[in-house]
């Protein structure tokens, strides 16, 4: 049985992070979720390393990998696939936020960002699962601004 809690936290992001983060939440999908492969998830996380502590708990590729393997092993299909859903949202939700940061280049340089998560407590692993929303702009000029 997963231990899961449901829950809003707030992360401070530059482009280079998004992307990053995008890429690490993209390849949990496909190489953890659907494929169901730890050797290449942890390999295709390997380009995502800065990222991987603040937003699923797991500072390296494979302890990541072996997590959600475990997640997996103690879930019935209709579980697994909830969280394929949820995995999925909040992976392409992530690109309103890159376009966001491409699109006010010069103006921005850092948001934050109010993030949906759920926790497996047991793995010490978290997912985005939904929109984030921007709560406070940093401006190239200095100074913090809130939306």
């Amino acid at each position: 049985m997963a231990f899961t809690k449901e829950y809003t936290a707030s992360i401070v992001l530059n482009l280079d992070q998004v992307r990053q983060m995008q890429r690490a939440q993209r390849s949990v999908y496909d190489k953890g979720l659907v494929e169901q492969n730890t050797n290449a998830l942890a390999d295709a996380l390997g380009n995502t390393l800065s990222i991987l502590g603040s937003v699923f708990f797991k500072y390296t590729a494979y302890s990541l990998a072996a997590g959600i393997a475990s997640i997996l092993l103690g879930m019935v299909p209709n579980e697994k696939e909830a969280l394929k859903d949820m995995v999925y949202n909040g992976y392409w939700e992530m690109g309103y936020l890159q376009d966001f940061l491409e699109d006010n280049q010069g103006r921005y340089d850092l948001i934050e960002v109010k993030f949906p998560f759920i926790e497996y407590e047991t793995q010490g692993i978290r997912f985005i699962t939904g929109k984030g929303v921007v709560t406070r702009v940093h401006s190239t000029s200095g100074g913090w601004m809130i939306l």
